[in-house]
């Protein structure tokens, strides 16, 4: 079997889901059939993370969303380097990785982890998104997405040749066991100075407004008179930093804010309930680590968290921006230990049948599918 080469490009700005993803694939795909290396287009710390890890590392630095300027540079080290493929992740991915397909007759796959629409800030810069995907997704020979909600809604823009392949995550040593979870939940109370008796709701997140964390807020705001030892505890950074910190001093909320953290899910053990409280979400793959660290769980039914998370049995589910909603989930957790308990339980097998190992497969087989036809 021939060994292929296949460039993973992604802007790279952050480390997020999706770079994770990346991650997982530059470490993982059959090396013995496959020769990935990893292509940011923000010289940031996704770049670092990959170089530091030795994996071949190139960079094409976009000065903005639209820069088309890294074409030519781009182009080169494909020729260079003999690609046989390009995998984009995320729009301006997309964008270059789509023209230098098309420009130079190799096949491209795209991975889809979020809806498109609710990816910015701005409603104008949204349909601009929007607009670029259409035109450009007829230069690709295949489409990954996260969940099939995601395939449904690329299918509706034009999409084509779409294949549903779940993220998956490997077992995490440092939470496998009850021991460890305390060693690690006392660790980091201590170290940010948070009470031991405090019941902290927690989440992992970009802080962007499609994650929704304002409605964390108004829940908590809503539960803290009768659960006087609330905290709140956000792991990530973005966007909204500042005004989500000012909001919870601004109601008197004991707050935690970390900004990003590398590994954060060995920060999951410091908390009580988990909570994803996203107005949209590819597939949510940080509720896979939340059920690894026992935790019981409130999400939001949006997205592909609904074909992650069987409601009542992994954990709660409700409607996106309800924050009466998300406080009565939390009441229902609080109020209910045997039902908790029943939801962690599930949720500690459950994330079990997103393996890791299942999605490097079918990726692989994707891979070899496309470069057959192609």
């Amino acid at each position: 079997m021939p060994t292929y080469k296949i460039l993973q490009l992604i802007g790279g700005g952050e480390i997020g889901g999706a770079e994770q993803h990346v991650l997982t694939l530059l470490q993982g795909i059959d090396k013995a059939a496959f020769s990935l290396t990893s292509g940011s287009l923000i010289d940031g710390p996704f770049a670092r993370s990959t170089e530091e890890k030795g994996i071949p590392t190139l960079r094409f630095p976009m000065k903005h969303a639209l820069d088309l300027s890294p074409l030519p540079k781009l182009m080169a080290d494909i020729r260079r380097e003999k690609f046989s493929l390009i995998h984009t992740h995320g729009s301006r991915a997309n964008l270059l990785g789509r023209l230098a397909g098309g420009c130079l007759k190799l096949p491209v796959v795209s991975t889809v982890h979020s809806s498109l629409k609710r990816d910015y800030l701005s409603p104008a810069a949204a349909c601009l998104a929007l607009a670029l995907d259409r035109l450009t997704l007829p230069l690709t020979s295949g489409i990954i997405t996260v969940s099939e909600a995601l395939a449904e809604e690329v299918a509706r823009r034009g999409g084509q040749r779409i294949r549903t392949i779940y993220n998956g995550i490997p077992p995490l040593p440092q939470l496998a066991t009850s021991e460890r979870r305390g060693e690690l939940r006392e660790s980091f109370r201590r170290t940010w100075g948070i009470p031991k008796d405090a019941l902290v709701l927690g989440s992992v997140a970009r802080l962007h407004p499609t994650k929704g964390l304002h409605t964390l807020l108004e829940a908590a705001h809503i539960l803290r008179p009768q659960f006087p030892h609330l905290h709140i505890l956000i792991i990530g950074d973005g966007p909204l930093h500042r005004e989500l910190e000012e909001q919870a001093g601004a109601w008197g909320l004991p707050h935690t804010f970390t900004g990003y953290l590398p590994d954060a899910y060995q920060t999951l053990p410091a908390m009580d309930i988990f909570i994803l409280p996203s107005l949209s979400e590819g597939m949510g793959l940080v509720l896979l680590e939340a059920m690894q660290a026992h935790l019981p769980l409130v999400a939001t039914a949006v997205g592909g968290i609904p074909e992650l998370i069987r409601p009542s049995l992994d954990g709660l589910l409700i409607p996106p921006g309800q924050p009466a909603e998300l406080a009565g989930a939390c009441r229902t957790l609080l109020q209910n230990p045997e039902l908790a308990q029943s939801c962690l339980d599930s949720g500690a097998q459950r994330w079990q049948d997103f393996s890791v190992q299942e999605m490097l497969r079918q990726t692989e087989n994707f891979y070899q599918e496309v470069l057959t036809r192609c």
